[in-house]
Order: C-alpha cells, then sequence, then structure tokens
C-alpha cells in the first residue's frame, strides 16, 4: 500500500494544462504553489515534460492533495498516464518517487514526483524550469 501523499506536478498535469482538467480538477483539497530542484526537458517533439533529478535548475509546480477517498483511483490514473508500472520499474516512462519539495510559505513537504525513467530521449532544456512559461514562449515564436 502506497503512503497517501500528495503528488508534486510540473508539466501537463498543472492547474490550468488539459491533464488537470482531465484527471485532478475537483479532485482535490488543496493545490499549492511548489519547487523542487533538476532540470527539465521537453520531449516527445516538445509535447510534455520531463523532470530528471540531476541539475540546479529551479522547478515551478503545484503540490496537488488529492482527496482521501479519490486517493488510490487519481493515483492509479496518474501512474497511467506517467507511463509507470511499480511492478515494472525498469520499462517505465517515469518513475514515482518520495521527494521533498518547497512550498509557497517556504516549507519543505514530502510528495510523489514522477522523474523521467528513459537515459535516452531527453529533448530541449528548459531554462525556466517552468512548463507553462516554456509552452507560452513556444506559442509567442511561432507567430
Amino acid at each position: 500500500m502506497n503512503e497517501k501523499l500528495p503528488v508534486f506536478v510540473y508539466g501537463t498535469l498543472r492547474k490550468g494544462l488539459h491533464n488537470y482538467e482531465n484527471i485532478l480538477e475537483g479532485q482535490t483539497t488543496n493545490e499549492i504553489a511548489a519547487t523542487t530542484v533538476g532540470s527539465l526537458y521537453a520531449v516527445s517533439h516538445e509535447s510534455f515534460p520531463c523532470l530528471v533529478k540531476e541539475g540546479k535548475t529551479v522547478i515551478q509546480g503545484e503540490i496537488m492533495c488529492i482527496k482521501e477517498d479519490r486517493y488510490e483511483e487519481i493515483l492509479k490514473k496518474l501512474d497511467a498516464l506517467e507511463g509507470y508500472d511499480e511492478r515494472n520499474v525498469q520499462e517505465s516512462d517515469y518513475v514515482r518517487e518520495i521527494t521533498t519539495v518547497v512550498d509557497d510559505k517556504g516549507h519543505h513537504v514530502e510528495a510523489y514526483t514522477y522523474y523521467w525513467n528513459q537515459p535516452q530521449g531527453l529533448g530541449q532544456f528548459i531554462t525556466s524550469g517552468c512548463w507553462q512559461t516554456y509552452l507560452k514562449e513556444k506559442r509567442k515564436m511561432k507567430c
């Protein structure tokens, strides 16, 4: 049985983005701005981000506190979205690990985070550490 920790999200699961709307909207008790440190990349034709532990970039995201009565169901949906199978971690696209993130009040919070688990496939490095900023900049370049 998994510990019922909040989940730190940094990409398409952030509030206002499509996977948030599909999976997390209405399923949380609290959503708190937070950061971690690592490196953020855009992969698969720049359609989604991946986080790796190595690096010193401040990564922007949110802590999602999932409703207790929906926790197991939502965690299974998140695992499926991220291509994570705890029975076959080596083949998983991402691995879900407990990490410490810093919330908007400076508190250290333990949360699950999905880290990229494929040694190859890193795309464009996101210098801002923010997926939403990256998307805005990418849209501007297409105009």
